[in-house]
């Protein structure tokens, strides 16, 4: 059965269904029209579809099949945003074109390769009538590339009550991109300073909110990382600071206000993070008021038990269709998993093309790597829901 499963498998298909979706600008916040594309695409199948407006135009597609027995749920996920077209594209990032086995587009690694193996997959269940245990279900949600929205709300549907999520992203399992044990998560703080004004020339009389702010930046390598065994420590960067006059006067400045990113390893947390830079603003003596907000987005760090049975079942496949053993690590970076994992607990696996170029011009993937790739998912769902 698993053997005439497989060769439902089409290629053709797989090929001419990304294509079609590279076609489709969906920057983030343009998700609307992929979306409705996919839904049409499934319901072509076959298959029923959910759609979760999350924000106006900007919907989650959900779906899925049941099998003939009660069984565990495994759920595969795509994002249908990509980034904005980057500067220095030789081609038009939304035709796409294929160049010495290469298929170039935007999007088309990170992550319409995923999708279009996924939904390779689904068709090659649904033609050839496979019995399984369970269900199996797939999910196309917007936001991935700013804030998670779109994982968020699957989070709280009934998609997201699964025991195992397989999300299309570009890692490979090999040298180039390892399979993923465990993502830092990160929270990006504002720090508002508030002083008092004064003449400059008399500053005595007032309290410098841009130098009580600069006492804070000039201690932030006093905050206290945790060391984690896998990750190493967290790490922050100032990314914005503002204070000061808009036009020239001679005034002490009463506010100002920076960014800071911090990196979070397993073990810390949002609320722990706030506490330790808490309690190093307490430590400095400042005259100056100061307030400390988070601002979106943030994400939970993670960790995946290498023996849950989704690791354990994708190590094997990856064995069979591959002819080699899958390299693993715990790396630094922000995907949906983040959510899943981080806040839902769900065990996470990152399965998708060979990735040397994303988030950058002239993104592309090797042709061949739709069949394994096809494959894999296939074999995977097959062993997962026996």
């Amino acid at each position: 059965m698993q053997a005439e499963l497989l060769k439902k498998l089409d290629m053709d298909y797989t090929l001419s269904l990304l294509k079609d979706m590279i076609r489709i600008n969906s920057i983030v916040g343009n998700e609307g029209e992929l979306a409705e594309f996919l839904r049409n695409e499934l319901e072509a199948l076959g298959m029923k579809c959910i759609i979760d407006e999350v924000e106006p135009s900007r919907p989650n597609i959900y779906s899925k099949l049941i099998g003939e027995k009660i069984g565990k749920k495994l759920h595969f996920n795509g994002h249908t945003d990509t980034i904005p077209v980057v500067h220095g594209w030789e081609t038009d990032p939304f035709d796409p074109v294929i160049k010495n086995g290469k298929l170039f587009g935007l999007g088309v690694c990170d992550m319409k390769t995923g999708i279009a193996c996924t939904i390779n997959m689904l068709r090659a269940f649904i033609e050839s009538d496979y019995s399984f245990s369970g269900e199996l279900s797939f999910s196309g949600v917007i936001d991935e590339e700013a804030f998670g929205k779109g994982a968020k709300a699957l989070l709280t549907s009934d998609y997201g009550k699964v025991d195992a999520i397989v999300l299309g992203e570009p890692y490979s399992g090999d040298e180039l991109k390892p399979i993923p044990l465990g993502i830092t998560g990160k929270i990006l703080y504002e720090i508002i300073v508030k002083g008092k004004a004064a003449h400059a020339f008399r500053p005595q009389y007032g309290i410098n909110a841009v130098e009580e702010l600069g006492k804070i930046l000039a201690n932030l390598d006093r905050l206290n990382f945790l060391e984690h065994p896998d990750f190493g420590k967290g790490n922050y960067s100032t990314l914005k600071i503002e204070g000061g006059y808009d036009i020239y006067s001679v005034v002490v400045p009463d506010l100002a206000r920076m960014e800071i990113n911090r990196l979070l390893v397993p073990g810390e947390t949002v609320e722990s993070a706030i506490k330790d830079m808490n309690k190093l603003i307490q430590s400095l003596n400042l005259l100056a008021d100061v307030t400390i907000n988070i601002k979106p987005p943030r994400y939970e760090a993670y960790v995946n038990d290498r023996k849950d049975p989704i690791f354990q079942v994708f190590d094997s496949v990856y064995r069979t269709v591959m002819g080699k053993a899958p390299l693993y690590e715990y790396t630094s970076g922000i995907t949906d998993a983040n959510i899943f994992a981080g806040e839902g607990n769900i065990p996470c696996l990152h399965l998708g093309p060979h990735q040397e170029v994303a988030h950058q011009k002239n993104e592309y993937i090797p042709l061949n790597c739709l069949e394994p790739l096809s494959k894999m998912y296939t074999l995977i769902a097959t062993n997962y829901l026996m």
